[in-house]
């Protein structure tokens, strides 16, 4: 009878090799049958564990586990100074992307864009991050009580714009933006905090 900790390895692998045919080839395009020789299981463990592809995908999505983790280093990251915190801050979000790039192109491509189940769980995780990078500014904001829809922005900005580059870096390489991580991540944080014209 296999155990406990067997079973939840091919579960594991099943799940590994589901996110990564599914960034490559697509959602619709992959078979559970790829993913079966992928993850070397027999294929009807994916329907034991899962039910069906559509609900290996649902979980897949759903049981992204990130956020909790970054919820709790911005919590100590807003015991630094503001800058610093949101430099900190971008980094992890970067090494975040970079460490999950099968996930991010998943929940990316073309055809999930276009699903309301996968949308409404890109949005949850976009807001963890936005809550996360929201306690930092709000600290820095102090007695000036920025409304919440500046904060939002602000956070938007950061993430958004962190995105984008690693986006370019993806697909055209570290020569797109030779900036480096730390200087560009620096830089968007001096923008964000201080302006074009460098006022505080």
């Amino acid at each position: 009878m296999p155990t406990t900790n067997n079973r939840n390895a091919k579960k594991e692998r099943i799940l590994n090799a589901a996110l990564k045919l599914f960034s490559q080839q697509g959602f619709h395009a992959t078979t559970t049958k790829e993913i079966a020789a992928e993850s070397g299981v027999a294929e009807g463990l994916i329907f034991y564990h899962f039910g069906d592809k559509r609900k290996l995908l649902l979980y897949l999505v759903n049981n992204f586990s990130f956020v909790p983790q970054v919820q709790e280093d911005a919590r100590e990251l807003a015991k630094l100074p503001t800058e610093e915190a949101l430099f900190q801050y971008g980094l992890t979000y970067l090494q975040f992307l970079r460490a999950n790039m099968d996930y991010v192109m998943l929940i990316w491509s073309p055809e999930l864009i276009q699903d309301a189940e996968v949308s409404n769980e890109v949005s949850r995780l976009m807001g963890g991050f936005g809550t996360a990078g929201s306690s930092i500014l709000k600290q820095a904001a102090g007695s000036k009580h920025q409304p919440e829809h500046t904060i939002q922005v602000a956070m938007m900005m950061i993430t958004s714009s962190i995105l984008v580059y690693f986006m370019l870096q993806s697909r055209f390489g570290k020569e797109a933006l030779p900036l480096g991580d730390e200087s560009y991540i620096r830089e968007l944080v001096r923008l964000l905090m201080h302006g074009w014209n460098g006022q505080s």
